[in-house]
């Protein structure tokens, strides 16, 4: 079955295992290289979406939120105290920082009385 000069039965069965073995190395060399990229590829997507997300924010995000006590006088509404306190670029409109400061104050009634105490939010990019 096995001519002279060529393997023996066992140093082939030697030689197919070994390529075997060698066949399932690179195999998975090439899974590990491919997750490996993969992970890569995901890391950066994720710093680069990262960056994104940063470069996107405005000045709004350096704005801090306050609040400040005010003493109703004379001739005051809500509207104008919103014109005085409200920063446009945090509120969408008047109707909803006057909202916020009597749902603050648990106010039923858009009126004010003379000598009350409100309190009102205000935006400053300075850290107070």
């Amino acid at each position: 079955m096995y001519a002279e000069g060529t393997m023996s039965r066992e140093e082939f069965r030697k030689a197919r295992r070994e390529q075997v073995m060698s066949e399932q190395r690179a195999r998975r060399r090439r899974i590990l290289l491919f997750c490996v990229t993969i992970l890569l590829v995901f890391g950066v997507g994720v710093c680069f979406g990262t960056l994104l997300a940063r470069a996107d924010e405005t000045a709004e995000d350096s704005a801090y939120k306050y609040y400040t006590k005010i003493e109703v006088q004379k001739g005051d509404t809500l509207w104008e105290i919103a014109d005085r306190y409200m920063d446009r670029e945090h509120y969408e409109g008047r109707r909803e920082y006057i909202i916020e400061v009597m749902n603050i104050n648990h106010m039923t009634t858009d009126r004010l009385t003379v000598g009350k105490k409100l309190i009102v939010p205000y935006y400053s990019a300075e850290v107070k």
